[in-house]
């Protein structure tokens, strides 16, 4: 089965039924454009996808909604979209609505671009230089040295957790060591997950196999090169649909190149899964499908989560133990554990601003203390190079946010060698208003601690 984001399912049932709600949501969603926002875009076409009716395009920062980057809209106009091709300039008008859908509309060309794609669909220009977020999965080389300025608007490397960095050549971010990556990636079209898992309906608390293989959009070849983005080169995420399970996983690959692993799932109904990698030539990417348990009678949404955002941002958290056997699984790093097991984590949140906004960069503050001593925590373990990691979902599972403390760590030093806390920060972006879950993790002890928090999030 080959996922496109979130239009494929595992069952028979299911493959039929997704799409049809969807488009009546889509439908509900069109009718409501009354409500949406508007904003003024600009930018240069990278790539054109018709099948997908979607165009990669390197865009002007937009005002009052987001930064300048490098993504892909979806086109609603079919004219413009047949006439659309690599290099043109454009304007247009960004929308998103309410329930956080977005599209261009308005498209005007400034300028034509020239290049077109020779016979195996790649760009004439393959040849130019690209840089990757972490090191390869498969060469473990040091970056070459830094000799750029950082603030410059033009550059063409960026970090992907700090886009306001800007370098006009190759090197390591200065903020968190993690090495710059072009703008331009050489594949920018979105890649291709198939997904399986092994019996087609578990059950719950049954032992499941799962196993992803990415492959180039381009040749349909099956990719086994991949950046490696904290410490792994596969993030797993597995959500229920009510948001009540959770869990951040990481496949091992195979030697074709596809990942494997095994885990169990705890509730019935849908379960919604995020693919997070980074494949060599193209840009980082969280592809979405979904799984259907035994017992799910195809209600998507019916059983969507209906969040309530807490007004106490206080948690006392129980760890999961790290054992030598699902060290790897879970991201941690065995050797660097400490010799006993941590008590409970008190896990205090404050929002800057309050209440949170979106279209802008908030600040996530966190205050880590002991629950049974009451003293702040200074012993926190790296986890998968930072000082923690932190999933964001919109109540209905669209806008997916995976972000990290701006607090780094030492990457000179091992994860034995050095401990953090008690206070971290966590800049997040949300791209649209309404009630979001957020999951942030820490590493102490022998324990990976994961605390919940339900936050709203208002409009700009």
């Amino acid at each position: 089965m080959e996922v496109r984001r979130t239009r494929r399912i595992e069952s028979a049932v299911v493959s039929i039924l997704i799409p049809v709600l969807f488009a009546i949501f889509a439908s509900e969603a069109g009718a409501t454009r009354g409500q949406a926002e508007r904003y003024d875009f600009r930018g240069v076409v990278v790539s054109v996808d018709k099948a997908r009716n979607r165009a990669t395009i390197k865009h002007e920062a937009i005002k009052g909604y987001m930064d300048a980057m490098t993504m892909p809209f979806l086109i609603k106009d079919a004219k413009a979209m047949s006439e659309l091709r690599p290099q043109d300039q454009i304007t247009a008008t960004l929308v998103v609505t309410a329930d956080g859908a977005s599209w261009l509309e308005n498209i005007r060309f400034t300028a034509r671009g020239s290049e077109e794609p020779d016979q195996a669909g790649a760009k004439k220009d393959d040849d130019k230089p690209y840089w990757l977020m972490g090191t390869p999965g498969n060469k473990k080389e040091p970056p070459a040295p830094v000799v750029a300025r950082f603030d410059d608007p033009a550059g063409q490397y960026t970090c992907s957790m700090h886009l306001n960095i800007r370098s006009a050549a190759p090197g390591k971010c200065p903020r968190c060591g993690m090495d710059l990556i072009s703008v331009e990636p050489k594949v920018p079209e979105e890649f291709n997950l198939k997904f399986e898992v092994t019996p087609k309906v578990p059950e719950p608390n049954q032992k499941i196999r799962i196993h992803l293989s990415v492959f180039n959009p381009r040749n349909n070849q099956l990719v086994s090169q991949f950046a490696m983005m904290h410490d792994r080169m596969f993030h797993l995420f597995l959500v229920s649909q009510d948001l009540s399970d959770f869990q951040h996983i990481h496949p091992q690959q195979l030697k074709d190149g596809s990942f494997v692993i095994e885990t169990e799932l705890k509730r019935t109904g849908l379960y919604k899964v995020y693919a997070d990698f980074y494949p060599l030539e193209g840009a980082p990417q969280m592809l979405q499908t979904h799984l259907a348990m035994a017992g799910w009678d195809g209600d998507v949404f019916g059983e969507r989560a209906k969040l309530n955002p807490d007004s106490a941002m206080v948690r006392v958290v129980s760890g999961q133990t790290v054992t030598a056997e699902n060290a790897d699984k879970l991201g941690a790093i065995y050797e660097a554990l400490e010799k006993q097991p941590a008590g409970d984590l008190k896990v205090e949140l404050s929002l800057d601003p309050s209440p949170l906004i979106s279209g802008r960069v908030n600040s996530l503050k966190f205050k880590l203390s002991d629950a049974a001593t009451g003293q702040p925590v200074t012993d926190l373990i790296p986890y998968l190079s930072a000082w923690g990691h932190m999933l964001i979902l919109s109540e209905d599972q669209t806008q997916p946010v995976h972000a990290h403390p701006e607090e780094q760590i030492d990457i000179e030093k091992t994860a034995a060698e050095q401990r953090g806390g008690p206070e971290l920060s966590f800049d997040a972006f949300f791209p649209a208003p309404g009630n979001y879950r957020i999951w942030a993790q820490f590493l102490r002890g022998r324990q990976v601690y994961t605390s919940v928090f339900d936050v709203k999030v208002e409009r700009l």
